[in-house]
């Protein structure tokens, strides 16, 4: 006799909460009494004649993992089991899947009463306040999202972030899903084999690489090989390759895995990255009429259109997914099917994430005419999920949270510091004490503790209470702001260093007149090949337009829209004091800049109001006397 849908939906939650449930809380979420839950345990293993439900009368139920990797069962759909995850389960299926819902139907998926979704749909239209635009409408037995395309992308793009918030990536948690290693022992292993070539892994990177890693020594464990033709003479020779096969005989040594020479050399593809390209043909345009390039950027186009979310500057993406479909394209050839062990967390706990590798799944299946499976669209979810908190955290700090056991109070001490300052700072990790080799590894860039800490490391500290008052606030904000400082005063000295060429700064220069310096200063840039022919006569034209000389004698003379070949500013500190406008000028700071180095333009401009507004600091820049001393003067 065939399970019914309740015995079903008990399988796939008890896979995706992956921990022990009691039967009252299972009762409760499906509306049924302890009995019929403790019959509906019976059944399901005398169905499968195994024991895949284990029992506890201190714990309740569990679903043996071993057991349910042995069955072949296809699981319903994730079920969203918190209110919030309910909440954005109904966004979701409004944004993307139907224009409306019917609400009965949704009591069905969702195994909830009328009244838990009539409170759902209470604090749905909380959740889009921020939104003006938009509206939820109730009509009857059906309920739909009203408003602007551009509102609702805003929606989703927020919700995104929450979703992620940091965790997307968190080894710690990804360890978890592993029942048979150490994953975080693995990436040790990795670290110190890494140290010892002196080869370097952008932290960003390196997540995904240990994902790579994780799976491929389960599928080894697993005895699910992978054959690749990948591998070749020139690779074994390369450095990647014997790091990579060193990483695997060490490990080998700690958990009793084989070595096998095709996951050694798709370790090293990975580490070689863009690289990686030059060791292997095009197995996409070997096939079909696009390259994997053109794939990559179609995919890209999509997820642009689809989410107005633009990940083209993304080179880690750009090579990860150019990568990956060198491997999707070799399973599909050889018709080989692999298991994703981060599938359910996905599609459980990050469903837009998933909703991003669906739509991209749906672009490979059109130009590919393939059927991508749900563990593919998995493994690119896993790609895109982490270029969005990539970007979601680049400009932010990376913050520890170090708190104590208490878990109810420690969660709502982090979701106080998130929500008032999530804009400057991401939580990349919260610890229960402090640990100097842990935290070297996290590298933040400031430490948040509920408990008194005294450490030698050069980050930034602050303690503060559970409850996060007012005076907290303010500590950590202080914090922030001297971050900030910081940081662009790390910006402008690299930034600025690299500008100012030594052989284009000039102290004790004579000239009768402004066009005399620029004439001066543009000949000698045209002449090194920093600047096109036609840059000096521009620089006159915006001269002649409103003079850029400035109160405290210097003038800032630039190009009205010719760009340089090669960035500089270029630097005159002036014999005598000469007219220039309505000021006598004595310092000249000649900006020659590139497409690439604009952004250097805002920060230069933030220096110069900064400095402006100190008569004092700004007239030492007047008493340079070389370069080096101009230097150091600038960047104080």
């Amino acid at each position: 006799m065939a399970l019914n849908k309740r015995q079903e939906r008990i399988i796939a939650m008890m896979n995706d909460a992956n921990e022990w449930i009691t039967g009252k809380e299972l009762s409760k979420l499906l509306n049924v009494s302890d009995r019929t839950i403790r019959s509906d345990m019976d059944a399901i293993n005398r169905y499968y004649d195994e024991n895949l439900i284990e029992s506890n009368l201190r714990y309740g139920y569990h679903l043996n993992t071993e057991v349910f990797r042995t069955l072949d069962i296809e699981l319903a759909e994730p079920i969203p089991q918190t209110p919030h995850e309910r909440c954005v389960y109904i966004i979701q299926e409004l944004l993307f899947e139907k224009n409306e819902l019917n609400i009965t139907s949704l009591q069905d998926k969702v195994f909830v009463s009328e009244y838990s979704i009539d409170n759902d749909i209470k604090r749905i239209k909380k959740m889009i306040e921020p939104y003006p635009q938009l509206k939820l409408v109730r009509s009857k037995n059906f309920i739909h999202l009203e408003g602007a395309e551009e509102s609702k992308r805003k929606l989703y793009k927020d919700l995104l972030a929450e979703e992620t918030q940091g965790n997307f990536l968190n080894l710690n948690n990804l360890a978890a899903l592993y029942k048979d290693f150490d994953l975080l022992l693995i990436k040790d292993i990795l670290e110190q084999t890494l140290d010892k070539h002196n080869y370097h892994v952008r932290e960003m990177a390196f997540p995904m690489l240990m994902i790579h890693v994780g799976i491929a020594i389960e599928r080894i464990i697993r005895r699910n090989y992978i054959q690749t033709d990948r591998k070749n003479e020139e690779l074994k020779q390369s450095q990647e390759y014997k790091i990579a096969e060193e990483f695997f005989h060490s490990v080998a040594k700690k958990i009793r895995i084989e070595i096998v020479d095709d996951e050694v050399a798709l370790l090293a593809l990975l580490l070689m990255g863009k690289k990686g390209t030059n060791y292997t043909k095009d197995l996409v345009s070997m096939s079909h009429s696009m390259s994997s390039d053109e794939i990559v950027e179609g995919m890209l186009e999509i997820i642009h259109n689809d989410f107005d979310i633009d990940f083209c500057q993304d080179s880690d993406l750009k090579i990860g997914l150019k990568m990956h479909m060198q491997s999707l394209m070799e399973r599909q050839m050889k018709h080989v099917e692999v298991s994703n062990v981060y599938l359910q967390e996905i599609k459980r706990k990050y469903p837009l994430v998933f909703e991003m590798g669906v739509r991209v799944a749906r672009y490979l299946e059109e130009q590919l005419g393939e059927e991508i499976n749900e563990n593919e669209i998995g493994f690119l979810s896993l790609h895109l999920g982490s270029a969005f908190e990539r970007a979601n955290l680049s400009g932010k700090y990376r913050v520890v949270m170090i708190y104590p056991h208490d878990q109810a109070l420690s969660n709502m001490c982090v979701r106080k510091v998130e929500t008032r300052f999530g804009e400057r700072m991401g939580i990349v990790e919260c610890l229960n004490f402090f640990e100097e080799k842990a935290i070297l590894r996290i590298k933040p860039d400031l430490i948040l503790t509920t408990l008194p800490l005294k450490h030698d490391l050069d980050i930034t500290t602050i303690q503060i209470s559970l409850f996060v008052n007012l005076e907290d606030e303010s500590r950590i904000f202080q914090a922030l702001n001297l971050l900030d400082k910081k940081r662009f005063q790390k910006e402008f000295q690299e930034g600025i260093k690299g500008m100012i060429d030594p052989k284009f700064f000039y102290t004790d220069l004579e000239a009768a007149s402004s066009e005399d310096v620029i004439n001066f200063m543009c000949d000698n840039l045209y002449e090194a090949g920093y600047t096109p022919k036609d840059f000096k006569e521009s620089v006159l034209k915006r001269e002649s337009m409103s003079p850029t000389s400035f109160t405290y004698s210097f003038a800032v003379p630039h190009s009205f829209d010719v760009l340089s070949k090669k960035s500089n500013i270029s630097v005159a500190v002036l014999k005598k004091p000469i007219p220039w406008g309505a000021f006598d000028v004595k310092l000249v700071i000649l900006l020659a800049i590139n497409e690439e180095d604009r952004y250097m333009l805002k920060m230069f401009f933030d220096w110069l109001s900064n400095a402006v507004s100190d008569a004092n600091r700004f007239a030492t820049l007047l008493e340079s006397k070389d370069y080096n001393d101009f230097i150091n003067r600038i960047v104080e």
